[in-house]
């Protein structure tokens, strides 16, 4: 699986209900999956799909909802999504404010661009959402590489 990481994305969609419009316009810094357990909660589903931008590549247009809780890096992540039709938008963590972990899914049927090169917390993976061999899968977080 070849990674894309530092692509250069430029899209935009809109939520299910149109209210809300999000568009990324810069490098993807990460495409990975999550299946850390708030991930699975926020989908509904095993783990979710996301890109890591830079905060000045986000753009939104209409008014977004936000919930903030606890995570396990000891962070406060934000969850932003739609009030009306509850499409999830993106995420923030307090201890990465200059960059938003964008759902990807948000732009259904216009993401050939998304490769994901890693599963993060997979220690919370469930047997029944299958994820490529191939993939890294790290307990956490990602190992920090020391230069």
């Amino acid at each position: 699986m070849t990674s894309r990481s530092h692509t250069i994305i430029d899209i935009a969609a809109t939520c299910a209900c149109g209210s809300v419009t999000m568009r990324i316009a810069g490098p993807a810094l990460s495409m990975f999956m999550c299946s850390c357990l708030d991930c699975q909660r926020a989908t509904g589903t095993g783990h979710s799909t996301a890109v890591l931008v830079p905060l000045g590549a986000l753009s939104i247009t209409g008014e977004i909802k936000s919930f903030g809780s606890p995570s396990d890096s000891g962070a406060v992540f934000t969850r932003h999504f739609c009030p009306g039709c509850g499409n999830p938008l993106f995420g923030a963590s307090s201890r990465a404010p200059d960059v938003r972990m964008v759902s990807v899914g948000f732009f259904a049927g216009h993401n050939d661009w998304y490769a994901p090169n890693q599963l993060i917390f997979a220690r919370s993976h469930r047997q029944w959402d299958m994820i490529a061999d191939e993939l890294p899968w790290h307990e956490t977080y990602r190992e920090k590489r020391i230069s």
